[in-house]
Protein backbone atom coordinates (compact mmCIF):
# COMPACT_ATOMS: atom_id res chain seq x y z
CA UNK A 1 0.00 0.00 0.00
CA UNK A 2 1.50 3.29 -0.89
CA UNK A 3 2.62 5.65 2.10
CA UNK A 4 0.62 8.19 1.01
CA UNK A 5 -2.32 6.34 2.07
CA UNK A 6 -1.77 6.35 5.73
CA UNK A 7 -2.59 10.58 5.53
CA UNK A 8 -5.34 12.99 4.61
CA UNK A 9 -2.51 16.00 3.86
CA UNK A 10 0.79 16.87 3.38
CA UNK A 11 3.22 19.95 4.65
CA UNK A 12 5.37 19.68 1.64
CA UNK A 13 9.14 21.57 1.44
CA UNK A 14 10.13 22.75 -2.31
CA UNK A 15 13.92 23.33 -1.90
CA UNK A 16 15.56 19.67 -1.94
CA UNK A 17 11.88 17.80 -1.95
CA UNK A 18 9.89 19.61 -5.07
CA UNK A 19 13.61 20.83 -6.99
CA UNK A 20 17.19 22.12 -6.46
CA UNK A 21 17.43 25.19 -7.87
CA UNK A 22 16.04 24.81 -11.20
CA UNK A 23 16.18 21.83 -11.59
CA UNK A 24 12.97 18.98 -10.59
CA UNK A 25 14.50 15.69 -8.64
CA UNK A 26 13.19 13.09 -10.56
CA UNK A 27 10.12 11.51 -9.94
CA UNK A 28 8.75 14.49 -7.50
CA UNK A 29 6.26 16.29 -9.75
CA UNK A 30 4.74 12.80 -10.77
CA UNK A 31 4.65 11.63 -7.32
CA UNK A 32 2.79 15.18 -6.09
CA UNK A 33 0.48 15.14 -8.96
CA UNK A 34 -0.59 11.40 -7.93
CA UNK A 35 -1.17 12.83 -4.32
CA UNK A 36 -3.71 15.46 -5.51
CA UNK A 37 -4.96 12.87 -7.77
CA UNK A 38 -5.56 11.09 -4.89
CA UNK A 39 -8.09 13.65 -3.22
CA UNK A 40 -4.95 14.34 -0.81
CA UNK A 41 -4.55 17.87 0.71
CA UNK A 42 -1.57 19.49 0.49
CA UNK A 43 0.13 22.72 1.47
CA UNK A 44 4.16 23.74 0.43
CA UNK A 45 5.78 25.08 3.11
CA UNK A 46 9.17 27.19 2.26
CA UNK A 47 11.33 29.22 4.01
CA UNK A 48 12.78 30.49 0.81
CA UNK A 49 11.17 33.81 0.30
CA UNK A 50 12.62 34.88 -3.07
CA UNK A 51 9.41 34.65 -4.95
CA UNK A 52 5.38 35.53 -4.81
CA UNK A 53 2.91 32.75 -3.87
CA UNK A 54 1.91 32.78 -7.14
CA UNK A 55 5.19 32.72 -8.98
CA UNK A 56 5.59 29.44 -7.24
CA UNK A 57 2.57 28.21 -8.03
CA UNK A 58 3.20 28.97 -11.80
CA UNK A 59 6.18 27.37 -11.33
CA UNK A 60 4.48 24.12 -10.05
CA UNK A 61 2.33 24.46 -12.53
CA UNK A 62 4.73 24.02 -15.05
CA UNK A 63 5.71 20.57 -13.84
CA UNK A 64 2.71 19.54 -14.11
CA UNK A 65 1.54 20.06 -10.50
CA UNK A 66 -1.62 22.04 -10.38
CA UNK A 67 -2.41 24.16 -6.95
CA UNK A 68 -3.28 27.73 -6.38
CA UNK A 69 -1.43 30.15 -4.33
CA UNK A 70 -3.71 29.85 -1.38
CA UNK A 71 -1.44 26.74 -1.01
CA UNK A 72 1.97 28.26 -1.22
CA UNK A 73 2.75 29.27 2.70
CA UNK A 74 6.42 31.31 2.72
CA UNK A 75 8.35 32.64 5.81
CA UNK A 76 8.38 35.42 3.59
CA UNK A 77 4.80 35.73 4.51
CA UNK A 78 4.59 34.94 8.26
CA UNK A 79 7.76 37.44 8.62
CA UNK A 80 5.54 40.20 7.06
CA UNK A 81 3.12 39.81 9.28
CA UNK A 82 5.63 39.87 12.06
CA UNK A 83 7.17 42.73 11.28
CA UNK A 84 3.65 44.70 11.08
CA UNK A 85 3.24 43.55 14.59
CA UNK A 86 6.32 44.73 15.78
CA UNK A 87 6.68 47.94 13.96
CA UNK A 88 2.89 49.09 13.82
CA UNK A 89 0.64 50.44 11.08
CA UNK A 90 2.90 52.57 8.86
CA UNK A 91 6.26 51.47 11.32
CA UNK A 92 9.40 51.69 8.78
CA UNK A 93 10.88 47.97 7.57
CA UNK A 94 14.92 47.72 6.77
CA UNK A 95 15.13 44.61 4.59
CA UNK A 96 17.59 42.25 3.76
CA UNK A 97 16.16 40.34 1.18
CA UNK A 98 15.16 40.76 -2.10
CA UNK A 99 12.24 42.21 -4.26
CA UNK A 100 9.02 40.11 -3.46
CA UNK A 101 9.66 40.18 0.09
CA UNK A 102 9.72 43.83 0.36
CA UNK A 103 6.42 43.42 -1.34
CA UNK A 104 5.16 41.37 1.08
CA UNK A 105 6.38 43.40 4.06
CA UNK A 106 5.02 46.93 2.35
CA UNK A 107 1.72 45.13 1.77
CA UNK A 108 1.49 44.65 5.29
CA UNK A 109 1.83 48.91 5.16
CA UNK A 110 5.00 48.94 6.61
CA UNK A 111 7.19 51.84 5.12
CA UNK A 112 10.34 50.87 3.49
CA UNK A 113 13.21 52.36 4.49
CA UNK A 114 16.54 53.05 2.74
CA UNK A 115 20.11 51.70 4.08
CA UNK A 116 21.06 55.57 4.12
CA UNK A 117 18.25 56.00 6.85
CA UNK A 118 18.44 52.84 8.94
CA UNK A 119 17.77 54.27 12.07
CA UNK A 120 13.99 55.19 10.85
CA UNK A 121 13.54 51.04 10.97
CA UNK A 122 11.06 49.96 13.93
CA UNK A 123 11.75 46.64 12.67
CA UNK A 124 15.06 44.58 10.88
CA UNK A 125 13.95 41.68 8.52
CA UNK A 126 16.36 39.63 7.32
CA UNK A 127 16.52 36.76 4.34
CA UNK A 128 19.24 34.98 2.04
CA UNK A 129 20.05 38.04 -0.12
CA UNK A 130 22.84 37.10 -2.76
CA UNK A 131 23.83 41.27 -2.82
CA UNK A 132 23.94 41.52 0.67
CA UNK A 133 27.54 43.67 1.76
CA UNK A 134 29.22 45.24 4.97
CA UNK A 135 27.44 48.15 4.29
CA UNK A 136 24.13 46.35 5.06
CA UNK A 137 25.38 44.82 7.28
CA UNK A 138 26.15 48.60 9.19
CA UNK A 139 22.72 49.84 8.52
CA UNK A 140 20.61 46.61 10.16
CA UNK A 141 23.91 47.08 13.27
CA UNK A 142 22.90 50.64 13.33
CA UNK A 143 19.19 50.41 12.91
CA UNK A 144 19.32 47.04 15.41
CA UNK A 145 21.57 49.47 18.31
CA UNK A 146 18.57 52.46 17.49
CA UNK A 147 15.98 50.25 19.25
CA UNK A 148 14.58 48.10 16.05
CA UNK A 149 13.49 44.54 16.40
CA UNK A 150 15.18 42.30 14.51
CA UNK A 151 13.32 39.15 12.44
CA UNK A 152 14.42 36.98 10.00
CA UNK A 153 13.08 34.24 7.50
CA UNK A 154 14.88 31.34 8.67
CA UNK A 155 18.44 30.56 10.48
CA UNK A 156 18.94 27.85 8.04
CA UNK A 157 22.46 27.67 7.25
CA UNK A 158 22.58 27.31 3.89
CA UNK A 159 20.24 25.90 1.20
CA UNK A 160 20.38 22.66 -1.38
CA UNK A 161 21.48 23.50 -5.01
CA UNK A 162 22.50 21.61 -8.22
CA UNK A 163 26.17 21.17 -7.70
CA UNK A 164 26.38 21.70 -4.00
CA UNK A 165 24.53 23.96 -1.46
CA UNK A 166 24.28 27.27 -1.59
CA UNK A 167 24.63 29.97 1.74
CA UNK A 168 21.38 29.90 3.22
CA UNK A 169 19.91 33.08 5.41
CA UNK A 170 21.35 31.89 8.34
CA UNK A 171 25.04 32.85 6.89
CA UNK A 172 23.74 36.48 6.98
CA UNK A 173 22.03 36.59 9.87
CA UNK A 174 24.79 35.07 11.88
CA UNK A 175 26.79 38.21 11.10
CA UNK A 176 23.70 40.63 12.08
CA UNK A 177 23.41 39.11 15.45
CA UNK A 178 27.19 38.88 16.04
CA UNK A 179 27.11 42.54 14.86
CA UNK A 180 24.47 43.56 16.86
CA UNK A 181 24.18 41.62 20.18
CA UNK A 182 20.88 40.84 18.91
CA UNK A 183 18.77 37.67 18.37
CA UNK A 184 16.33 37.56 15.69
CA UNK A 185 12.91 36.17 16.13
CA UNK A 186 12.50 33.02 13.19
CA UNK A 187 9.21 33.28 11.29
CA UNK A 188 10.18 29.83 9.41
CA UNK A 189 10.75 26.25 10.23
CA UNK A 190 11.33 25.04 12.76
CA UNK A 191 9.01 27.74 14.50
CA UNK A 192 5.91 26.84 15.10
CA UNK A 193 4.43 30.42 12.68
CA UNK A 194 4.60 28.90 9.76
CA UNK A 195 3.21 25.73 10.60
CA UNK A 196 0.48 27.05 12.07
CA UNK A 197 -0.77 29.44 9.34
CA UNK A 198 -0.63 26.05 7.03
CA UNK A 199 -2.08 23.80 8.59
CA UNK A 200 -5.08 26.79 9.10
CA UNK A 201 -5.09 26.38 5.12
CA UNK A 202 -6.04 22.36 5.15
CA UNK A 203 -9.01 22.25 8.45
CA UNK A 204 -10.10 19.00 6.67
CA UNK A 205 -7.16 17.19 6.59
CA UNK A 206 -6.81 14.83 10.12
CA UNK A 207 -3.85 13.46 9.83
CA UNK A 208 -1.18 15.71 7.90
CA UNK A 209 2.51 14.89 7.67
CA UNK A 210 5.18 17.22 7.04
CA UNK A 211 7.52 16.09 4.19
CA UNK A 212 11.08 17.83 4.04
CA UNK A 213 14.63 17.54 3.05
CA UNK A 214 16.12 19.30 6.28
CA UNK A 215 16.26 17.47 9.64
CA UNK A 216 16.89 20.78 11.87
CA UNK A 217 13.97 22.85 10.20
CA UNK A 218 11.54 20.44 8.37
CA UNK A 219 11.62 17.68 10.45
CA UNK A 220 12.49 19.53 13.87
CA UNK A 221 9.37 21.53 13.32
CA UNK A 222 7.09 18.90 12.15
CA UNK A 223 8.02 17.06 15.27
CA UNK A 224 6.70 20.34 17.54
CA UNK A 225 3.65 20.70 15.91
CA UNK A 226 2.68 17.03 16.22
CA UNK A 227 3.11 15.80 12.93
CA UNK A 228 4.46 12.51 11.74
CA UNK A 229 7.25 13.96 9.45
CA UNK A 230 8.76 12.00 6.58
CA UNK A 231 12.52 13.07 5.94
CA UNK A 232 13.23 12.66 1.99
CA UNK A 233 17.11 12.26 1.38
CA UNK A 234 17.23 13.87 -2.00
CA UNK A 235 18.13 17.54 -0.24
CA UNK A 236 20.22 18.71 2.43
CA UNK A 237 20.02 15.89 4.95
CA UNK A 238 20.86 12.90 2.30
CA UNK A 239 24.20 12.21 3.02
CA UNK A 240 24.79 9.41 6.11
CA UNK A 241 28.07 9.82 7.54
CA UNK A 242 28.89 13.61 7.37
CA UNK A 243 28.20 13.99 10.76
CA UNK A 244 26.86 17.04 12.30
CA UNK A 245 22.94 17.82 13.28
CA UNK A 246 22.32 17.25 9.90
CA UNK A 247 23.43 13.64 9.21
CA UNK A 248 20.02 11.34 9.61
CA UNK A 249 22.42 8.36 11.30
CA UNK A 250 23.99 10.37 14.20
CA UNK A 251 21.34 13.62 14.61
CA UNK A 252 19.53 13.93 17.89
CA UNK A 253 16.31 14.87 15.83
CA UNK A 254 14.18 11.87 14.18
CA UNK A 255 11.98 11.52 11.52
CA UNK A 256 8.65 9.04 11.54
CA UNK A 257 9.99 8.09 8.54
CA UNK A 258 12.78 8.29 5.94
CA UNK A 259 12.47 7.54 1.95
CA UNK A 260 14.35 8.22 -0.70
CA UNK A 261 13.05 10.73 -2.28
CA UNK A 262 9.18 11.81 -3.12
CA UNK A 263 8.24 9.06 -5.30
CA UNK A 264 9.07 6.43 -2.70
CA UNK A 265 5.78 7.68 -1.18
CA UNK A 266 3.08 6.79 -4.10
Amino acid sequence: MPIIDDYDGFLVDLDGVVWLGRDPIPGSPEALATMLAAGKEVVFVTNNPTKQPAAYAERLGELGVAVGPERIVTAGIVVARLAAKAAGPGGGALVLGREPLRELIAGEGLRLVDFEHPTEAAVVVVSGWREFNYDHLLASKRALDAGASLLATSHDPTMPMTGGEWPGTGAILAAVEVASGKVAEIAGKPEHHLFELALSRIPRAKRVAMIGDRLTSDIAGGNRSGLDTILVLSGTSGKAGSGGSEDPATAAVKPTLTVANLAALV
